[in-house]
């Protein structure tokens, strides 16, 4: 008896569902047509897409500013990857041999190794290539780290994707989008008035509209909404009555970047991920040797790299600053290097007449003095750039907007001169990150003691 009512009741639901109207999403990996494709079947039904065409409300600036988001966020959501072992991430684990669509989610707030913000594809994407490395051998939710919502060593997370897209930096919280100077508010009630680039915010979460499809007459017909969440980075796009009765109950504000003609910088990793009409490149991966952040990473002086080696025969060359410094003869699978100065470095295995490619990175070099007495934070760097600072708790995150605290980028006159004043009324958590920036990408110290 019970079981034939459970039978009834999941039929009654299974009519429910039919008699609802149904949700049009688009997954990020769920159509094989290209963007080309997507594209001609938009305006075969008579449609009209603004990764396309520019809506006369925006300047020629704007829209190239917000098409770079669109392309920046499509990267984190296109890139395909196949793990060669178990990745934990937050609801699950990245099984080896299995095919992958969608950056990971990992909060890496207290390594500060966003990926696409900090930690470019191509580290990234080796990183997975080398079996070794520590996207598989760290987890970061376990001692000594003190984050949360942290799993895989590289990551983002939902306020990481939409800083990247724009272009911000130091990236921005879930916390600043709202209170930010730089963000206007959008009139909510609006579904015409929105544009691509635009961001969807409620508390602890936001999104951004990376397409509008409009009809003749310039109504909106359908959005696509960008988003990272706990299961990875994701686009859908959604009919008109489903985003004003579903997508947008599910937030709270709605803002446009007051500054989207700034946002310049997109550099096709075409090599790795296409998006829109980009051709793929080809790429080969250095199966002989890695450092186990990946290819063209950074380490801090003092920190110990490990080269991950495919066998254990041969002689390992390093090089400094296009110098070689050492050799190594392998005994094993992988060589531990300590104490090395700052310097650029490149490293390969020679086995008679046989040279592997190489693998590279670079040690920064660092000083950097809290001294809270005097109200001033020193930093210098002989080969990196200090770019930005946050406030930030021991786990490397804050718990308040930018506009209450410090978190900004450094100005030509702090990093001259090499300190920072921090006299302030604003507030100030007990410690503190620095980011530096290198040709390889950005390089973050983990938290700080204020003291």
């Amino acid at each position: 008896m019970i079981k034939s009512a459970h039978i009834r009741f999941v039929f009654v639901l299974f009519l429910f569902a039919l008699s609802c109207e149904k949700i049009p999403l688009v997954e990020a990996d769920a159509s094989n047509l290209t963007w080309v494709e997507e594209q001609a079947k938009i305006e075969e039904d008579g449609l009209r897409s603004e990764q396309r065409f520019r809506h006369p409300s925006m300047s020629e600036e704007q829209y190239q500013g917000a098409i770079n988001a669109v392309k920046k966020a499509y990267q984190l959501t296109n890139i395909t990857f196949t793990p060669l072992e178990p990745i934990a991430y937050n609801t699950g684990t990245y099984q080896p041999n299995n095919s992958y669509r969608g950056m990971i989610y990992s909060s890496v707030k207290e390594l500060g190794t966003f990926v696409g913000n900090n930690i470019s594809f191509h580290t990234f994407m080796t990183a997975i290539h080398n079996p070794r490395s520590r996207i598989y051998t760290e987890r970061i939710d376990e001692s000594p780290y003190n984050g949360a919502n942290c799993r895989s060593y590289y990551g983002v997370v939902c306020s990481s994707l939409v800083s990247y897209a724009l272009g911000l930096t130091p990236i921005c919280t879930t916390y600043d989008f709202d209170s930010s100077e730089e963000m206007e508010q959008l009139d909510f009630s609006d579904l015409d008035g929105f544009h691509i680039a635009d961001v969807l915010w409620t508390n602890g979460h936001v999104a951004m509209i990376t397409d509008i499809v409009r009809d003749q007459k310039g109504s909106t017909a359908r959005v696509q909404v960008t988003e990272a969440i706990q299961s990875g980075c994701r686009r859908r796009t959604v009919s008109r009555s489903v985003f004003q009765e579903s997508i947008l109950r599910s937030f709270k504000r709605a803002f446009r970047y007051k500054y989207l003609e700034r946002n310049l910088n997109y550099t096709p990793v075409s090599e790795f991920v296409t998006v829109f009409d980009e051709s793929p490149v080809s790429f080969e991966y250095n199966n002989d040797i890695c450092t186990d952040k990946g290819d063209k990473s950074c380490y801090f002086v003092g920190e110990e790299v490990v080269l991950n080696l495919s066998s254990s025969k041969g002689t390992v060359e390093i090089y400094k600053d296009g110098v070689l410094l050492s050799l190594v003869d392998v005994d094993s699978e992988g060589i531990r290097l300590t104490d090395l100065d700052y310097g650029s470095y490149q490293a390969r295995i020679t086995d008679g007449d046989r040279n592997s490619a190489f693998t590279s990175w670079i040690m920064v070099d660092k000083r950097i003095l809290s001294a809270a007495k005097e109200r001033k934070v020193f930093f210098e760097s002989v080969n990196a750039t200090p770019l930005s600072i946050s406030f930030c708790g021991k786990d490397g995150g804050r718990s308040i907007p930018a506009s209450e605290t410090i978190c900004r980028r450094f100005t030509e006159e702090e990093i001259t001169s090499g300190y920072m004043d921090i006299s302030t009324s604003r507030k100030l958590s007990p410690y503190f990150m620095i980011v530096f920036s290198t040709e390889f990408g950005n390089i973050s110290t983990t938290p700080i003691k204020w003291e």
